[in-house]
């Protein structure tokens, strides 16, 4: 599996998770902390945790041997003299040192959605050992781009290394990170050149298979989760 697909199957989990909450809790508070996880096989199971705690749940990762998982809460707090209600959801996978964070607004009085599953912030993955190349990070810059506006912003990020595997994962974190961060941002339509370079050398064929396989997950499958984002690839010279 790779980097990205790992992330659609994320975000796929949150939004599965939002949809059991939503049916389970129709009209009436009955359960608000489940944990939805996956196994490192690909099967997918839904518990109801017996404690809200960390220890719980890296005690049931190990026990189902779990590649990543979403857990789920209810809350209620004051927010400008106004009170508010909204499942809360915390997604994490072993591919990703950051979790995602989303939330559904309720009405108090029989829970029923109020718009949609909205993305709040990503989180520090404090569940899983996450591994990456032994190698320090890509170097990487963001520049605005001619076609930059506000409603169509357009950037550009220079991101290059002399390892081509480390490079590789850079290239993937980069875009889970960014197309996550936009998210708060639907009613505008992203564009990321991604400018890559190999210092000091030519990028090898099997570099641009493995980037051409990028490519398609990203416009074959990530494009849908994520509709107000493009990624596009320039190779430096």
């Amino acid at each position: 599996m790779t980097y990205l697909e790992a992330a659609i199957i994320l975000k796929k989990m949150v939004k599965k998770a939002n949809l059991l909450l939503l049916e389970e809790n129709m009209n009436d508070l009955h359960t608000k902390n489940k944990l939805l996880l996956r196994s490192n096989f690909g099967n997918e199971v839904d518990l109801e945790m017996d404690a809200f705690t960390n220890e719980f749940v890296t005690t049931t990762l190990k026990q189902y041997e779990s590649e990543a998982f979403v857990i789920t809460d209810f809350v209620s707090n004051q927010q400008k003299d106004q009170e508010i209600h909204y499942f809360l959801y915390k997604g994490y996978s072993k591919y990703f040192d950051k979790g995602l964070v989303y939330f559904q607004l309720v009405n108090k009085e029989n829970l029923q959605p109020l718009g949609g599953l909205e993305f709040s912030n990503l989180e520090d993955n404090i569940f899983y050992l996450t591994e990456a190349p032994d190698y320090e990070e890509s170097s990487c810059n963001a520049i605005e781009t001619k076609e930059n506006t506000a409603k169509k912003p357009s950037i550009a990020f220079l991101i290059g290394h002399m390892n081509e595997e480390r490079l590789l994962f850079d290239i993937q974190r980069l875009i889970y990170d960014t197309a996550n961060n936009v998210q708060k941002h639907k009613n505008r339509q992203f564009k990321f050149t991604l400018q890559i370079d190999k210092f000091g050398g030519q990028l090898s064929e099997n570099f641009m298979h493995e980037l051409n396989k990028i490519r398609t997950v990203l416009e074959n499958n990530f494009a849908i989760e994520y509709p107000n984002t493009t990624f596009l690839f320039e190779i430096g010279h």
